[in-house]
C-alpha cells in the first residue's frame, strides 16, 4: 500500500510553542483513521518526491479544523525535515506495525540508540539580530544546555534550577534525528540550534580529544538514524560558530601579540631603570632555563609592580610582556570574579593551565589587590578561597624539571598593603618594584614620548623647562596636559580660519604657550584630595615684609634652583620655617606667595581640621598628608594655626595637652623621625608661639623662626601703593601722610582702611569718580587698632627667651 501525500504548512505562533506542542503533527481526524494511527503515535515526516535525505520525528495529533489532505507542523519540525511550506510530504508510522511501503528503511523506534553526548550549534534566525554579540554570562552557560536538553525531550526529575526555565511537563516521546533543529526561548529571546554531532551511549567516554575524534567518526551521514534523549545525556554547545566580526567582545583573558622590543617600549617614557631591572628578571629565566637548573637555582616566579595611580604600572607590564618572545596572558582581576561557588577559582586555574600549555609564558595580573585581598581584614569566604588557590598555583610552579616552570607572573597594584602578606614573599612575588612619581628627567622623557607623534614646534630646552615645573605630575597627568594643549591648538586654529579657507591653511601645531596654559588646569593625581583652589599671589603683592621674603626664598627656592651648591658645601636645606606674629600681618599670604613663586606643590592644612573624635584617626590623617607630600615632592606643607595641633606637653600641671599628644608625636616623627623627610618643606604660622611644644621648634624640624610684625613707615607706604594700584584715587594722593596716620596698624588693617575710604566716598556721592585724600584721612582716624603695645611686648619677651 502506497503512502498518502499531504500538503505541509506551518502552525501559527510556532516560535512561542513549547517542546510539547512543537513535536505535534496535526492531521485531520479522518486521515488518522485511514492511516490507522492514534493520538500520540510516533511518525516520520519526509518529502514525498526523491530519496529521503532528511526527516523529522513527531507525534500525531488530531485536528477537527484541518483539511483532510494537509498537515500542520512547527517550524522546528519543518527545518528538521528540510521542507518548505506548501510542499508534498508523506507520513510513516514508527511506533506501530504497518503495511505501508516507505521509500527508505526507517529504524524501528524500539531499536533507537541512546544518545550519550549531543553537540549543538546555534544557527541565526532570519530578520533577527545576532545573539553572538550579546554578553554571555555564567547563568547562560549553565542553564541554556539544561533548557536545550529539556527541549530535546529528556524526562526531568525534580527541578534543580529555576522552574521558569525548565519545561516540567514533557511528552514521553523523546527522539531526535541527524538533522534535528530546536527552537527555544531564553530570557525572552528566540534561539535556534541544530544538531552538529551525536555520540551513542555505548561509546566509552575518554578524554576531550578522544571525544572530538568520536564526534568526527559519528558525524551526520545519510543513514536515517534515530536517537533517544534521556536525563543522562550530556548536551554541549559549540561557541563562536556565528560571530559578528564587527562587534567587539571583551574577553576575560586577553592574549597579547609579540612585538619588537623597540616598538613595545616606544610608548613608555621615564621608566628606563625599572625596564632594565624587570628585563634582567624575565629574560634569563624564560630564554635560558637550563642555566638555572645547572646551578640548581629556582628562577623568579613573580614580580609585583606597585605605585601611585597613573604612573604607568599596567602600561609597563603590557609593554614588557609584548616585547618578550614568550606567550602573554593579561588577566584583569575583577573580570575573574563570579557569584557562583568555585567559579573564580576554576577560572584562575584555567588561566595558569593555559599558561603552562603555552610555556614559556608571562601572566599579567592587573589590579591584583582586587583578586587576592588580605584574608584577615574581614573578607568573605570567596576571597579566602581565591587567595589559597593562587598560593597553591604559585607554589606548584616550583618543579624546575618540568617545562611549565617557564611561567612568570607580573602583578600590578596601587595598594600593595591590601594584598595578602602570604603572596609577598620569595617564591611567589619574588621582587617588588616601585613605579613612583617621576622626577624632572623622567617627566622630560614622558613628554618627549607623548609629543613624538604630535605635531609641535617646542624645542628641547623649552620642554625641559616645562618638565622641571611639573612637580608631582605622573604619566597620566602629563598625557592629560598634552591632550588639553592639543585641544587649545585646535580651537585657536578653528577660530582664526574661516570655513572656506580651512583646507587651504596649514594644519595647527602645539605651541609652548599651549602646554604652559594647560599645565595649571591639570592637577597632580597624588595631590588632588589635598589641593585647595587659591588665587595666585606673588611676593610683589606683599608689602612691608622684605626680610621675611628673603628668608623664604633661601629656604624654599634655593634648594630647587641651586641643588649643586648644597651638595658642594655638604649641607642640607632647612626643613621648616615658623612664621609667628600678631594677627593680620600677612603670615598666610606669605605662605601662599611662597608656593606660587616656587612652583612646587602646596598642601594647606588647617590645624583644627585634622582633629577627630575617634581614637587614632587624627594621627592617621597626619601620616596620610606626609605620605602624599613625599609622593608629590618637592612640596610645601603649610600648617595654619599650628598651635592647635602642637600644644606644649608641659602647658599646665593638669596635663591639659594630653588629648593631642598623639597628633604632636606623629608630627614630630614625620618631620624628623626614622624615615627621613626628603623634598618636603614645612611652613607653619601661629600667633601664639608660646603654646607650641619646644620639641617642634628645634633645628631639624622648624629650623627658622621668623617674626612677622606690623610694618614700619616704609612698609606701610608700600602696602598703600599696592592696595591703591587697582583703585580710582585722587591724582596727587599723599601716601606718606596716610601711612603716618596708620602707625601700629597691620597689613590687614591698612587694606581695610582703603575699603573704608571707598565706602565713605560712596556714602557722600554714589557716582563719585575717585576716592579723595580726605576719605583716606577720615578712615585712618577712625580705624581701630587690634595690635596693642602689650601684645608686641609679649612677642618681644618670647623672642628674647628663645635667644637666651
Amino acid at each position: 500500500m502506497s503512502l498518502a501525500k499531504f500538503t505541509v504548512s506551518v502552525t501559527e505562533h510556532s516560535s512561542s510553542s513549547t517542546p510539547r506542542t512543537a513535536r505535534r503533527v496535526f492531521l485531520n481526524l479522518d486521515a488518522l483513521k485511514n492511516l490507522k494511527l492514534t493520538t500520540g503515535d510516533v511518525v516520520a515526516v519526509f518529502k514525498s518526491e526523491g530519496p529521503v535525505k532528511a526527516f523529522a520525528v513527531g507525534v500525531v495529533w488530531p485536528s477537527l479544523e484541518q483539511p483532510q489532505n494537509s498537515i500542520v507542523v512547527s517550524t522546528a519540525l519543518l527545518l528538521t525535515a528540510q521542507l518548505e511550506s506548501g510542499q508534498q510530504v508523506s507520513v510513516f508510522p514508527l511506533s506501530v506495525s504497518t503495511t505501508l511501503k516507505s521509500p527508505t528503511k526507517f529504524m524501528p523506534i524500539n531499536k533507537a540508540k541512546d544518545a550519550s553526548i549531543i553537540r549543538l550549534k546555534e544557527v541565526p534566525i532570519p530578520n533577527q539580530a545576532s545573539t553572538s554579540s550579546l554578553k554571555k554570562n555564567e547563568k547562560e552557560k549553565d542553564w541554556l544546555p539544561l533548557l536545550l536538553r529539556e527541549s530535546l525531550g529528556a524526562p526531568s526529575p525534580k527541578p534543580k534550577i529555576d522552574p521558569t526555565l525548565i519545561i516540567s511537563s514533557l511528552v514521553d516521546v523523546r527522539y531526535i534525528t541527524s538533522t534535528q533543529t530546536l527552537e527555544v526561548t531564553y530570557e525572552g529571546t528566540p534561539r535556534r540550534y541544530s544538531v552538529e554531532a551525536v555520540a551513542a551511549a555505548k561509546t566509552p567516554r575518554t578524554t576531550i580529544v578522544d571525544l572530538s575524534e568520536r564526534f568526527e567518526t559519528l558525524g551526520v551521514d545519510s543513514q536515517p538514524n534515530i536517537w533517544t534523549v534521556s536525563w543522562d545525556t550530556v548536551v554541549t554547545i559549540t561557541e563562536h560558530v556565528y560571530t559578528d566580526r564587527n562587534a567587539p567582545r571583551k574577553l576575560d583573558i586577553e592574549v597579547l601579540e609579540n612585538q619588537p622590543e623597540e616598538k613595545a617600549y616606544a610608548s613608555v617614557g621615564g621608566l628606563d631603570k625599572q625596564i632594565s631591572e624587570i628585563k634582567d628578571l624575565l629574560e634569563i629565566p624564560l630564554t635560558h632555563p637550563d642555566l638555572f637548573r645547572y646551578f640548581n637555582l629556582k628562577p623568579p616566579r613573580g614580580i609585583l609592580l606597585h605605585g601611585p595611580p597613573g604612573t604607568g604600572k599596567t602600561h609597563l607590564a603590557r609593554a614588557i610582556a609584548a616585547s618578550t618572545k614568550s606567550s602573554v596572558i593579561v588577566v584583569n582581576g575583577p573580570e575573574l570574579s563570579s557569584a557562583y561557588h568555585g567559579e573564580t577559582e576554576s577560572k584562575l586555574r584555567d588561566v595558569f593551565r593555559e599558561a603552562r600549555d603555552k610555556s614559556p609564558c608571562i601572566v599579567v595580573l592587573d589590579e591584583v589587590d582586587t583578586l587576592v585581598p588580605q584574608r584577615d581584614e574581614g573578607g568573605g569566604e570567596v576571597e579566602k578561597r581565591v587567595v589559597a588557590t593562587l598560593l597553591t598555583i604559585l607554589d606548584g610552579m616550583e618543579d624546575d624539571s618540568a617545562d611549565h616552570s617557564r611561567v612568570v607572573v607580573i602583578g600590578t597594584t596601587n595598594r600593595p598593603n591590601a594584598i595578602d602578606p602570604a603572596l609577598r614573599r620569595p617564591g611567589r612575588f619574588d621582587r617588588e618594584i616601585e613605579i613612583g612619581v617621576p622626577d624632572a628627567d623622567a617627566r622630560l622623557s614622558i613628554l618627549k614620548t607623548l609629543l613624538s607623534k604630535t605635531p609641535h614646534d617646542i624645542s628641547l630646552e623649552d620642554l625641559r623647562a616645562v618638565a622641571s615645573k611639573a612637580h608631582g605630575y605622573v604619566g597620566a597627568d602629563l598625557a592629560a596636559v598634552v591632550r588639553e594643549a592639543g585641544t587649545l591648538s585646535i580651537k585657536r586654529w578653528l577660530s582664526n580660519a574661516s570655513p572656506n579657507t580651512q583646507r587651504q591653511q596649514e594644519m595647527p601645531l602645539v605651541a609652548l604657550s599651549d602646554i604652559v596654559t594647560s599645565l595649571p588646569t591639570i592637577r597632580p593625581s597624588a595631590m588632588r584630595s589635598l589641593f585647595v583652589d587659591t588665587l595666585p599671589v606673588r611676593y610683589s603683592d606683599v608689602g612691608g615684609q622684605s626680610h621675611v621674603i628673603t628668608k623664604l626664598r633661601e629656604t624654599v627656592e634655593w634648594p630647587l634652583l641651586h641643588p649643586e651648591a648644597f651638595q658642594r658645601l655638604g649641607v642640607k636645606p632647612p626643613k621648616g620655617i615658623l612664621l609667628y606674629g600678631p594677627p593680620g600681618c600677612s603670615k598666610t599670604v606669605l605662605a601662599r606667595a611662597c608656593a606660587c613663586e616656587s612652583g612646587v606643590n602646596f598642601v594647606a592644612v588647617k590645624g583644627p581640621e585634622l582633629l577627630n573624635k575617634f581614637v587614632g584617626e587624627s594621627e592617621r590623617a597626619v601620616r596620610e598628608i606626609f605620605r602624599k607630600a613625599r609622593t608629590a615632592s618637592p612640596s610645601i606643607i603649610f600648617f595654619d594655626e599650628i598651635d592647635a595641633l602642637a600644644t606644649s606637653r608641659m602647658s599646665s600641671d593638669t596635663n591639659a595637652g594630653s588629648s593631642h599628644e598623639g597628633v604632636l608625636t606623629s608630627l614630630l616623627n614625620e618631620i624628623d623621625g626614622v624615615q627621613e623627610l626628603v623634598g618636603v618643606t614645612i611652613l607653619a604660622a601661629t600667633n601664639r608661639p608660646e603654646s607650641i611644644d619646644s620639641a617642634l621648634m628645634r633645628p631639624g624640624r622648624l629650623d627658622r623662626i621668623l617674626y612677622v610684625g606690623p610694618p614700619d613707615q616704609e612698609g606701610r607706604e608700600e602696602i598703600m601703593k599696592i592696595r591703591t594700584k587697582h583703585m580710582k584715587v585722587e591724582d596727587n594722593l599723599d601716601i606718606p601722610q596716610i601711612a603716618t596716620l596708620t602707625e601700629g596698624c597691620s597689613g590687614a588693617e591698612i587694606s581695610a582702611l582703603c575699603q573704608e575710604a571707598a565706602l565713605l566716598t560712596m556714602q557722600k556721592d554714589i557716582d563719585a569718580p575717585f576716592v579723595p585724600q580726605a576719605a583716606f584721612i577720615a578712615a585712618a582716624k577712625s580705624i581701630q587698632r587690634q595690635i596693642t603695645p602689650s601684645m608686641l611686648q609679649k612677642f618681644h619677651l618670647w623672642r628674647m627667651q628663645q635667644m637666651a
